[in-house]
């Protein structure tokens, strides 16, 4: 099986999440050999254009952010396909595990862990706030 790749780049390796009209890939640049994330949004039968409005700012958003916590901006696509037409934001890869993941797997926090946790995402909004 061929691996899919999209705008001559990005070699999607899995999907990540999906909802209706968007989906979440995991991919690899070909040109750096990065993994990268990309988000598409379809242009389908239940598209609305605030869809599309609301998924630029997104990717205008966030190419103005420069913080180690957030995912950096890397590319925007306008992808034409045979069936369908759609829009890509590429941003950098974070690995890691979401915490759903963690208490699937019995991890259990200790309440200085709490505390931390909690202070690292304050610092991310009123990094965003700002």
């Amino acid at each position: 099986m061929t691996a899919k790749v999209l705008a001559e780049r990005y070699e999607v390796q899995w999907q990540l999440g999906k909802q209706t009209g968007r989906q979440t890939l995991r991919a690899r640049d070909l040109q750096t050999q990065e993994l990268v994330v990309i988000k598409q949004l379809f242009l389908g039968s239940d598209f609305e254009w605030q869809d599309l409005k609301l998924f630029e700012r997104e990717s205008e958003t966030l190419k103005a952010l420069d913080h180690p916590a957030i995912p950096r901006y890397l590319d925007y696509l306008e992808i034409d396909e045979l069936d369908s037409k759609n829009f890509a934001l590429v941003q950098t890869y974070v690995k890691g595990k979401t915490l759903e993941e963690h208490l699937k797997a019995g991890r259990t926090f200790s309440e200085s862990e709490v505390k931390e946790l909690a202070k690292s995402l304050l610092e991310i909004l009123i990094y965003l706030h700002e």
